[in-house]
């Protein structure tokens, strides 16, 4: 898939191209709620990057709300927040 592809040329820095594939994964359900997104190891293979680059991915969705870090345990897709009616 090109969309899961960054392009290193592209005006967009590399870690938000990451970021944004990470998130239309989150979205599209392939991530549920409470499973671990790949590590910061894993990005950097599967996206021939450096460790600051998939660290400042997974950063970019942690500021977000979308992950939530668990320390030595990794990364992890956080709960939508609850709609409540007023």
């Amino acid at each position: 898939m090109t969309e899961d592809r960054i392009d290193p040329i592209a005006p967009v820095p590399p870690y938000r191209q990451i970021a944004g594939i990470l998130r239309r994964r989150i979205e599209a359900g392939q991530y549920p709620p409470d499973t671990r997104i790949p590590t910061e190891s894993e990005l950097m293979e599967a996206f021939e990057v450096a460790r600051t680059t998939a660290r400042r991915a997974i950063g970019v969705l942690r500021e977000e709300g979308l992950i939530y870090t668990v320390p030595q345990r990794g990364s992890y897709v956080a709960r939508p927040p609850s709609v409540t009616s007023s």
